[in-house]
């Protein structure tokens, strides 16, 4: 597992990982987490604050929508972080 804030690089994910586009989700905090793979906005529409590279981005995210960022945080809970 990568440390946090550290982002991984591609020989650090398992088979299992590189295989399937997803095999876990785990909801955003306002706390630095592992770098996901991507992101998926299960709440309304919003203009989201995401934490890219050590950078606060604002993005609007569509409700339902699942987006191939790699983030370390979230301004809001709705975000779920995919690995």
């Amino acid at each position: 597992m990568a440390t946090i804030g550290v982002p991984k690089g591609l020989m650090d994910f398992t088979e299992k990982e590189s295989a399937a586009p997803y095999v876990r989700a785990v909801v955003a905090t306002t706390n630095d987490q592992e770098p996901s793979r991507g992101i998926h906005m299960k709440g309304s529409a919003a203009s989201v604050t995401l934490t890219i590279g050590g950078a606060d981005i604002a993005f609007y995210l569509l409700q339902g929508h699942t987006y191939p960022i790699s983030i370390t945080k979230a301004s809001a809970t709705t975000v779920v972080l995919l690995y």
